[in-house]
């Protein structure tokens, strides 16, 4: 009984099915793929732009309050926030181990760090120098020396020297030198 249903409407679809022809059938099929895309990218979209729509509204009433109020453009001003962007002297263990972190995900060899903290009266800041002589492949020397530089923006490579005993040896033996500047303890 069930077949008989079915046959009235599968007749009908195929026969609107020659009707239409090749052409006829793209165009449904790219009717329904539009439809289904619709509903799923446009549509969730919307609703995003409509808040950012309502966000940036928000913000537009905002900009008056703030609007008079004298903000400080003068290079002294400039350099105290630049001070204060600088990470504190007693921070100088938990940045020697990200150097260090660094290097071990780079599977690079460390075999000793030297380094030294140097104070300036005068100055509003202070520097600590690390030399580590590390060994290891050309490529991870360049990643780790991006990614400290990446990950320690107060951070500054002031030398590398690569060493190769030949031309065939794949390790590298490379000097660094960083130097990191520190705000003073009393500027923190």
């Amino acid at each position: 009984m069930e077949d008989i249903k079915k046959q009235p409407l599968s007749r009908w679809l195929q026969y609107h099915a020659r009707q239409f022809g090749w052409q006829g059938l793209s165009g449904i099929t790219m009717l329904l793929g539009s439809a289904t895309l619709a509903l799923t990218i446009v549509l969730p979209k919307t609703d995003k732009l409509d808040q950012l729509s309502r966000e940036v509204e928000k913000l537009r009433i905002e900009i008056p309050q703030h609007q008079g109020k004298w903000i400080d453009r003068s290079p002294q001003a400039s350099l105290n926030t630049f001070y204060l962007f600088l990470p504190a002297e007693h921070q100088t263990t938990n940045l020697l181990a990200t150097i260090l972190v660094a290097a071990n995900d780079n599977e690079l060899t460390v075999d000793k760090a030297d380094y030294a903290l140097t104070r300036n009266s005068q100055a509003a800041f202070s520097r600590y120098q690390i030399t580590m002589p590390i060994s290891g492949s050309y490529v991870n020397i360049r990643k780790f020396t991006n990614q400290v530089l990446n990950t320690l923006p107060a951070a500054a490579l002031n030398e590398i020297t690569f060493k190769r005993q030949d031309i065939s040896a794949e390790t590298i033996e490379a000097r660094l030198r960083f130097t990191i500047y520190l705000g003073k303890e009393q500027q923190q």
